[in-house]
C-alpha cells in the first residue's frame, strides 16, 4: 500500500495540534518534512519528530519532493503555497478557509486543474460524530420534514491573536463560519438560495468580527440559522432541528441527540374551523398530542477518519469526502457575508 510523503506547512495551532498528529498516526503518511518561518518550532518538531524543517516553500521544494502538502498557515498564505504545491507535482490538503476570497479560490482551482493535482479543504465537521449520528436519525424520518436547522457556537473569549486583524483574513466568519456553513449544508443536503449576515465587533482586541449572525435559505426550503458569538457568557444552545412533527436538540451531557416527534397515524384529527366562532372558544392550544421521546447517544456511532478519507482520494483515486466544488460554495458563502458587512459599514 502506497504511503504518502507528507510535508506540513506551518506549525501554528493547527498545523502543531491537529495536522502533525494525524499524519504521524496514520501509517499510510510518512511526514518528511515541516516550514515554518520561526527556527524555533523548526527545531521543536526536529527535537520531537526528528523531521526537516525550512524557513519557506521554496526552500522545501528545492530539497524536498513530497506526495502531499499539508498546508495550516494563515489563510493569506493558501493560495500561493497551494500554487507552488501543484507545480512541483505535490497534491494539497489545506486547512479552511480555502482562501481570503473567492477569485483566490479559484485561482487554487485552475492551478489545480493546470497541473493535473488533487485538492481537498480540511472541513472535519463533516467527520464529526454528532454529524455521523444527526444524519442517520434524519433518514429515520421521525420528526417529518425539516423546515430550519439551528446551529450555535458561543463562548466568551478576547481574540488577541492574527485571527482577531481583518487584514491577515481574521473574523469569525473566516475562522468559524467556514466550518458550519459546510458542516450545516452537509446536513441539509442543499446548495443555499439565499443568505443574509449581520455581525458585530464585541469584545475581540483586533478589528475583526467575533459576532456574526448567518441566515441561509437552501434550495431544498431549509432554513439554516448560524450563530457564531465569541462575547457570550452563557452559551447559546448548540443544536437543535426542528420538523413538521417534532425536534431535535443536543444534549452535551449525554452527549447524545434528543428528539420528541409523534407519528403522523397517531396525529389527532385537527381541521381547520371555517368560521369566526371558535368551537368552545378554543384557539387550538388545548391539543392533546400524543409526543414519543427517543434518545440517540452517540456512543453508537462511530466518527469518519477524516485523514483515512483523505488518504482514500490521494492515493488511492476515491471520490473525495469533501469534493472541491462543495468547499467553493463555501468559499462563495462566507464573501457574501463578509460583503454584506462592508454594505452594513457604508450605510
Amino acid at each position: 500500500m502506497k504511503v504518502l510523503g507528507t510535508a506540513v506547512i506551518g506549525l501554528g495551532r493547527a498545523g502543531w495540534n491537529i495536522h502533525m498528529p494525524e499524519v504521524l498516526q496514520h501509517q499510510n503518511y510518512n511526514l518528511i518534512a515541516v516550514v515554518d518561518p520561526l527556527q524555533e518550532r523548526l527545531d521543536e518538531a526536529r527535537r520531537a519528530f526528528g523531521v526537516k524543517g525550512y524557513r519557506d516553500c521554496d526552500s522545501l521544494f528545492r530539497k524536498e519532493d513530497p506526495d502531499l502538502v499539508v498546508i495550516a498557515s494563515p489563510t493569506h498564505f493558501h493560495p500561493e503555497q497551494t500554487k507552488q504545491a501543484f507545480e512541483h507535482g505535490a497534491d494539497v490538503l489545506c486547512d479552511k478557509p480555502m482562501a481570503g476570497s473567492l477569485t483566490e479560490a479559484d485561482t487554487m482551482l485552475l492551478s489545480m486543474e493546470k497541473h493535473g493535482r488533487k485538492l481537498m479543504i480540511y472541513q472535519p465537521h463533516r467527520s464529526y460524530v454528532e454529524t455521523v449520528a444527526l444524519l442517520d436519525i434524519l433518514k429515520r424520518n421521525l420528526i417529518g420534514r425539516v423546515y430550519m436547522i439551528k446551529r450555535a457556537w458561543t463562548r466568551y473569549r478576547f481574540r488577541v491573536d492574527w485571527q482577531a486583524m481583518q487584514k491577515y483574513g481574521g473574523g469569525e466568519i473566516n475562522n468559524s463560519g467556514a466550518h458550519f456553513i459546510d458542516q450545516l449544508l452537509y446536513i441539509s443536503g442543499s446548495r443555499a438560495k439565499k443568505l443574509t449576515c449581520f455581525s458585530r465587533k464585541i469584545i475581540s482586541r483586533g478589528d475583526a468580527e467575533d459576532v456574526a449572525k448567518i441566515l441561509i435559505e437552501t434550495k431544498n426550503g431549509v432554513l439554516l440559522d448560524l450563530d457564531i458569538n465569541m462575547a457570550a457568557a452563557i452559551p447559546i444552545p448548540p443544536w437543535q432541528i426542528l420538523g413538521e412533527r417534532g425536534s431535535i436538540i443536543w444534549d452535551e451531557q449525554g452527549p447524545s441527540w434528543q428528539v420528541r416527534y409523534y407519528l403522523q397515524e397517531e396525529s389527532p384529527g385537527f381541521y381547520l374551523q371555517n368560521s369566526l366562532a371558535a368551537d368552545n372558544r378554543s384557539y387550538g392550544d388545548d391539543q392533546n398530542i400524543p409526543w414519543r421521546e427517543k434518545t440517540f447517544p452517540v456512543s453508537d456511532y462511530q466518527a469518519v477518519d477524516f485523514y483515512a478519507k483523505a488518504y482514500d482520494y490521494f492515493a488511492q483515486g476515491q471520490k473525495p469526502f469533501i469534493p472541491v466544488s462543495e468547499s467553493r460554495e463555501v468559499m462563495r458563502l462566507v464573501e457574501e457575508s463578509r460583503r454584506q458587512i462592508d454594505l452594513s459599514e457604508v450605510l
